[in-house]
């Protein structure tokens, strides 16, 4: 018998993707997720920005349902090895009622007070593509796909999937239209393991003010299952607690499900009811004047008197040149300096999981223009040194690494500008190849880099790596750019510039290295 009602309780439902211990992936509800969370390697999605809310959204369901106080909960927990089943099912008892999608009166992470299903020309309705930045949605018609917003409809697993992307990742979007509580979306850093299970016990913050943010309320935390179902339009808040900017409601929304004998637009599944349309408004922030936020799984730069910046995608800039700004300690204290992400820390400082000598991470961020425009999005994952993260002269070798390797991408650019630019030749082509040149060479050295920061690790091999890494810098700098410049023509001139620059370029490199040896 077919269902009159839509149902969709994200508590019992399958709507997660996991992957399993023998790599094999399956679909879960929260619940069974987190019970099984030992056996299962990790959360899997497509889009990686769908990865960071699922996990997120988890994070806040067992800090709030376990409670961890000290570190020796945290510890406990490790060595434990499972979530507690009790709590867990303890937990879904009393509140796995506000997990409904499509409740009437307590809709997951959605306004109440609007209708399921909205009168003709309501104020406010969107496509449900609003949802994915890589969809089609208001004027983005081909930015990612060619087609119209209005042609696609999302299964209901898709727009739960598409829900929990709004706390972490919300954009400003025009007038009134303000980013969600870290404003333009940062860097989140995953913390990783063998399991799911490690991977989110290493995300628990403890209460400290070391680990959580500062600015958080310690009296209030309108954490969404507690909370009243409601999202008034444009609502400031001026009390935000750590689990409440976990579920942080940026936006105001109501999914309107219709019957959908169709292929969901997204995942491609079969679905009897889907979603094409919802009211898609602006929902909380936070006044102007707050106390800047430090979420716990991003980066920042500590600028003196002015306000803090998250480390954020930056175009054409590789991510393992943010490695140093991620992970590792600042040497000024007083003047411009990086603050890793908590979670780095509180899991070295507390000793959760002593006995990983590297610690996993996965890194997951869009690039915007600062406004609504998503460019693209970005995913890594790194192995972090716990001898390095307390190790301030071994992170500062490798900040000097890395700007050393910035030193001579400047220097192939540079070399290559002048040499072939002369007026009347193919500049526009040239300033293309320049572009391909700089970003072979950066994609040339992530590899070696990753072997450069492990050996920095050991002081043993400090030295040595210093000097491995210059000369492969050094090395991949002047194949690039012997690469390119044979793409700048055939003739006798172009030859003519090619060996001019590519002495040129020789030259300067050689002085550089000299400089960075000492010698």
């Amino acid at each position: 018998m077919a269902q009159s009602e839509p149902s969709f309780n994200l508590w019992s439902a399958p709507w997660i993707t996991v992957e399993q211990s023998d790599g094999a992936l399956a679909e879960m509800g929260i619940e069974e997720t987190l019970l099984r969370a030992s056996e299962l390697r990790a959360i899997y999605d497509p889009s990686p920005l769908v990865i960071v809310g699922i996990h997120r959204l988890l994070t806040a369901v067992l800090q709030d349902a376990l409670e961890p106080q000290r570190p020796s909960d945290l510890r406990r927990l490790w060595e434990g090895g499972c979530f507690p089943e009790a709590k867990i099912r303890q937990f879904g008892a009393m509140y796995a009622h506000r997990f409904d999608l499509f409740s009437e009166d307590e809709p997951f992470l959605q306004s109440a007070d609007l209708p399921r299903q909205p009168p003709p020309r309501a104020k406010g309705v969107k496509p449900v593509t609003y949802l994915m930045p890589d969809f089609p949605a208001g004027t983005e018609v081909t930015h990612y796909r060619h087609g119209a917003a209005e042609d696609n409809a999302f299964c209901l697993t898709c727009a739960a999937r598409g829900l929990v992307t709004i706390p972490p990742f919300a954009t400003s979007g025009g007038a009134g239209i303000k980013p969600s509580i870290n404003g333009v979306p940062p860097i989140y850093v995953l913390p990783g393991g063998k399991t799911l299970f490690e991977s989110l016990t290493a995300s628990l913050v403890l209460p400290d003010p070391r680990y959580q943010p500062a600015a958080a309320s310690t009296t209030k935390d309108a954490v969404w299952w507690k909370r009243e179902p409601l999202v008034k339009h444009k609502a400031v808040v001026h009390e935000v607690g750590y689990l409440h900017s976990l579920t942080f409601p940026a936006r105001r929304v109501r999914l309107h499900p219709e019957r959908l004998d169709a292929n969901c637009s997204r995942c491609g599944q079969n679905s009897s009811w889907g979603v094409r349309s919802m009211v898609y408004q602006m929902g909380e922030s936070r006044p102007k004047d707050a106390p800047f936020w430090f979420d716990p799984f991003a980066a920042y730069r500590i600028r003196g008197e002015k306000e803090p910046v998250p480390i954020r995608p930056v175009e054409g800039k590789a991510l393992w040149r943010e490695f140093a700004a991620l992970f590792l300690p600042s040497i000024a204290e007083g003047q411009e300096r990086t603050q890793p992400p908590s979670v780095l820390y509180q899991r070295v400082e507390e000793g959760i999981g002593s006995d990983y000598h590297f610690l996993p991470y996965r890194c997951i961020g869009i690039r915007t223009d600062m406004k609504a425009k998503v460019f693209e999005w970005i995913d890594a994952g790194f192995d972090v040194p716990v001898s390095l993260i307390h190790d301030v002269d071994g992170g500062e070798e490798v900040r000097q690494g890395i700007e050393f390797a910035s030193d001579c991408a400047g220097i192939i650019a540079s070399t290559f500008r002048k040499t072939f630019t002369s007026e009347g030749r193919q500049s526009e082509h040239h300033a293309e190849l320049r572009r391909r040149m700089v970003d072979a060479y950066w994609a040339a050295l992530a590899g070696p880099f990753r072997h450069f920061v492990l050996e920095v690790a050991k002081r043993e091999t400090r030295e040595p790596a210093r000097h491995r890494w210059i000369d492969r810098v050094v090395e991949e700098a002047n194949a690039v750019f012997k690469v390119y410049s044979e793409m700048t023509g055939r003739d006798a001139a172009a030859l003519r510039e090619r060996v001019t620059g590519q002495r040129a370029c020789d030259i300067r490199l050689k002085a550089r290295r000299k400089k960075a040896i000492g010698g």
